[in-house]
C-alpha cells in the first residue's frame, strides 16, 4: 500500500512538471503571436504617417483615422459579447479566484472569449494593457489541460500558477519576474512543489520566447551608472505621488465600471462609449491611445515639456480608466508603466532634481515600478522586473524604496490590489486566505445529519422522556406531518411535569441554520450557543433538514485548516 501510494506520488509529480513545461510552451507562444500581432496592427493604422485622414476643424489639425478605427472596433467588441453571451470580460482577479477556488475552474468560453477582445481592443486602438489579458489566457489553458481524463491528478493551484508565470516571462523576456509574480500575486503562498513547477513553465516559456524571437521585450534599458544620493529626495517624492496616482486610477476604473448598470446598459452595449472616447481623444491626442510603448519610450529616455507630460498623464489616466470601465478590454499593467514613466519624468523636472539628464531613466523606471507594483499588488515583482529589464543591481535598490512606501500607502487606503478589490465586490475575502474562501465556500446542508429524534405534536411527555433516553439523546425536534419544524425539546424541560402536553414545553426562539448558510456564517452562530445540536431548517418553506452539532462544525473546520495546509506547505 505505500509503496502503491509512493509511485502514484511520483507519476504525479512527473506529470506536473512535464505539464508545467508544455504550458510554458504553449502560453509563449500564443503570447508572442497575440503581442506581435496586436502591435503591428496598431502601428500599421495608428502610427502610419501615410495612413492619414486629415481635416480642418476650429483651426485644429484633426486625423478621422482614429474614429474611424476605435468605433468599429469597439462595436466589435460589444458583438463579440453579445454572441458569446457573456456577462463581462474575464482576467486577472477570476484568475486569482480560480486558483483559491477549490474547483479551480476557468471559464473556457469567458477566457478565449476575452483574449480575443482584448486583442481587436489593443489592435483598434484602446487605451489599455496586453499583460493583464496574457495572464488570464495561460491560466485558462492550464486549467482547461488539466481537466483532460488522461492528465494524472495535479494541483490545480499551480498549474494555473504555471500559465500565469510563462505569459509574465514570454511577456516581459523576465523568468525570474514570472516566476516571483505567479507565487505573489496568483497562489500567495511558497511551497517547493509550486517553486519547481513555475520555474520550469516560466524558464520554458522564456527559452521558446528567446528561440522563436518573434518578440523583443519592450522595455529593455542600458542601465547608467549614478549617485543614490542624487536622486534620494526625489525617489522619496515619487512614493507617494506613485501612490496617489495608482489610487486614483483603480477607483477611477471601478466607478466607471460601475456607470453601464446605472445607465441599464447591457454588457455588449458598452464598449461602444469607450470606443467613441478613444476616437474624439485620437483625433486630437493619438499619443495615448494603444499601449504607448514608443510615447513612454520617448519620455524616458528624452526631457520633454512638462506641460506635454501632464497631458499624457492625465489623458492615459482618464482614456483607459473609461476604455476598462466600460469593456473596450485589455490590461491595467502597462497603462500603470505608462502613467509611473510619465510621473517620474515629470518629478525629475522638479527643482529638487539634479539636472543631469542621465538620471531621468533612473526616477521614470522607479516610477513605473512604484504605479504598476501597487495595481497589480506585487512590488516584490516590480523590483526583480526593474532588475530583469535593466541588468542593474543600483536601478533595482533605487526603485525599491519608493515602491514600499507606494505599496504600504495603498495597501492601507485603497486595497492590496486592484484585483483584490474587484474579488471584495463579488464577495470573495481574498485577502483573508484560502481558508476564509474554503469555509465560505462550504455549505452547511454537505454536513447535515439525517438521523435525529423525531417527535409528534400529539406526543405525551411520558412517550417523549421515553424515546429521548431509548435515544441517548438530551434533544428532540417537533415534526409535523408534512415534515415542517414546529419546535425544539429538551429532557431537562420535560422532568416532573405535571400537564401531558409536550407543545407546551417548546424552547423559546430556538437556533435554527437555514441549509445554504456557509460554515463561516455556523461558526460566527455557535459562538453564543449552548446544546447538543441545532435544526437545519429551510427559512423559505420550513422544512425540516436535519441537525448538526458543535462537534461536526468543528471537523468540518479541522478538515477544511488540513486541506489547505496540505496545499500551501507541500
Amino acid at each position: 500500500m505505500l509503496k502503491k501510494k509512493i509511485i502514484n506520488s511520483l507519476r504525479n509529480n512527473f506529470a506536473l512538471l512535464i505539464l508545467a513545461a508544455l504550458v510554458g510552451l504553449i502560453v509563449s507562444f500564443v503570447a508572442q503571436l497575440f503581442i506581435i500581432g496586436a502591435k503591428n496592427i496598431y502601428e500599421f493604422i495608428f502610427l502610419n504617417d501615410q495612413f492619414l485622414l486629415n481635416i480642418t476643424f476650429l483651426n485644429l489639425e484633426l486625423n478621422l483615422i482614429p474614429m474611424l478605427i476605435c468605433v468599429p472596433s469597439s462595436l466589435l467588441v460589444g458583438f463579440l459579447m453579445y454572441y458569446l453571451k457573456l456577462p463581462r470580460w474575464f482576467g486577472p482577479a477570476d484568475t486569482i479566484y480560480a486558483a483559491h477556488h477549490r474547483a479551480g475552474i476557468l471559464d473556457l468560453k469567458g477566457g478565449f472569449g476575452s483574449t480575443i477582445a482584448s486583442f481587436i481592443s489593443i489592435s483598434g486602438g484602446a487605451s489599455v494593457g496586453i499583460y493583464g489579458p496574457l495572464v488570464h489566457f495561460g491560466a485558462t489553458v492550464s486549467s482547461f489541460i488539466r481537466r483532460q481524463k488522461f492528465i494524472p491528478k495535479i494541483p490545480h493551484d499551480i498549474i494555473i500558477g504555471c500559465g500565469v508565470a510563462a505569459a509574465i516571462s514570454a511577456g516581459f523576456g523576465a523568468p525570474i519576474a514570472g516566476i516571483i509574480f505567479a507565487h505573489e500575486t496568483v497562489l500567495r503562498h511558497f511551497s517547493m512543489k509550486a517553486v519547481a513547477a513555475l520555474a520550469i513553465s516560466s524558464m520554458a516559456a522564456n527559452f521558446s520566447a528567446t528561440e522563436i524571437g518573434i518578440v523583443t521585450p519592450p522595455l529593455l534599458l542600458t542601465a547608467i551608472p549614478f549617485e543614490m544620493s542624487e536622486i534620494l529626495i526625489s525617489l522619496g517624492i515619487i512614493g507617494p505621488l506613485a501612490a496617489i496616482i495608482a489610487i486614483i486610477f483603480m477607483k477611477l476604473v471601478l466607478f466607471l465600471g460601475s456607470i453601464p448598470k446605472r445607465l441599464n446598459l447591457k454588457s455588449w452595449q458598452s464598449p461602444v462609449i469607450a470606443g467613441l472616447a478613444c476616437g474624439i481623444c485620437g483625433m486630437v491626442f493619438g499619443e495615448v491611445l494603444g499601449l504607448g510603448t514608443h510615447t513612454l519610450m520617448s519620455v524616458i529616455t528624452s526631457q520633454q515639456v512638462i506641460g506635454y507630460l501632464i497631458a499624457l498623464l492625465l489623458g492615459k489616466l482618464v482614456l483607459t480608466s473609461i476604455c476598462i470601465g466600460f469593456g473596450f478590454f485589455g490590461g491595467m499593467f502597462s497603462p500603470a508603466l505608462f502613467l509611473g514613466g510619465v510621473l517620474g519624468a515629470i518629478v525629475f523636472q522638479l527643482p529638487i532634481t539634479s539636472m543631469n539628464s542621465d538620471l531621468l531613466s533612473v526616477l521614470a523606471v522607479s516610477a513605473m515600478a512604484s504605479v504598476s507594483s501597487s495595481v497589480i499588488g506585487a512590488p516584490i515583482t516590480a523590483i526583480i522586473l526593474v532588475l530583469e529589464l535593466t541588468g542593474s543591481y543600483e536601478y533595482a535598490i533605487a526603485a525599491t524604496f519608493p515602491i514600499v512606501i507606494c505599496s504600504f500607502i495603498t495597501s492601507r487606503i485603497f486595497a492590496n490590489s486592484v484585483f483584490d478589490k474587484q474579488l471584495i465586490a463579488r464577495g470573495v475575502a481574498i485577502t483573508k486566505g484560502r481558508e476564509q474562501i474554503r469555509l465560505n465556500e462550504a455549505l452547511i446542508k454537505n454536513y447535515v445529519e439525517k438521523n435525529y429524534t423525531k417527535l409528534k405534536q400529539t406526543t405525551s411527555i411520558d412517550n417523549a422522556i421515553k424515546v429521548l433516553i431509548k435515544q441517548k439523546t438530551t434533544e428532540g425536534y417537533i415534526i409535523s406531518k408534512d415534515n415542517k419544524f414546529v419546535g425544539k425539546i429538551s429532557l431537562l424541560n420535560l422532568i416532573n411535569k405535571k400537564d401531558t402536553k409536550i407543545i407546551n414545553h417548546l424552547e423559546e426562539k430556538p437556533l435554527t441554520i437555514d441549509p445554504s448558510s456557509n460554515l463561516i456564517i455556523v461558526i460566527k452562530k455557535l459562538s453564543k450557543f449552548v446544546g447538543e445540536s441545532i435544526p437545519i431548517v429551510d427559512k423559505k418553506t420550513n422544512e425540516m433538514i436535519g441537525i448538526i452539532s458543535e462537534n461536526d462544525v468543528l471537523q468540518a473546520y479541522l478538515d477544511i485548516s488540513e486541506e489547505i495546509n496540505l496545499i500551501e506547505k507541500h
